[in-house]
């Protein structure tokens, strides 16, 4: 599926409401994880905090980014600004790796999600806005 050009709403099937969608379904599962295992009721969900989710997560994003925001960069929009921001996303995920589980790790990860989100509205804008 190559850029659609004429996507006019954000909210769409398109790469990079994908990309969105990913990360920040990343980032809710790290900032809201710690408050949902802490109902005893829900304690059932201890499951979804394991490192094999969060890979998944993490592996999902770097797949969207990479088959959204570099194709469009090298033959739309030449912006160097979307591959910025998820840089910087991804260099937070890869810095959460090294704090203990817990609070920090958490926070780390969902700025890092939410970073990688914004990368995807900022691609979308300028594919908009050059083509």
């Amino acid at each position: 599926m190559e850029h659609n050009i004429k996507t006019t709403r954000f909210f769409s099937i398109n790469k990079d409401f994908l990309g969105f969608l990913a990360s920040m379904l990343c980032a809710v599962h790290c900032a809201a994880l710690p408050l949902i295992l802490t109902f005893s009721t829900l304690s059932g969900l201890t499951f979804l905090a394991s490192h094999t989710i969060e890979f998944v997560f993490i592996g999902i994003s770097a797949i969207l980014a990479t088959w959204s925001l570099i194709p469009a960069y090298q033959s739309h929009h030449h912006n160097i600004k979307p591959l910025a921001i998820v840089a910087i996303g991804f260099i937070l995920l890869i810095a959460s790796r090294f704090f203990p589980h817990g609070f920090t790790e958490h926070f780390i990860t969902a700025i890092g999600g939410c970073f990688i989100a914004v990368a995807h509205i900022t691609n979308w804008r300028l594919m908009k806005k050059c083509c």
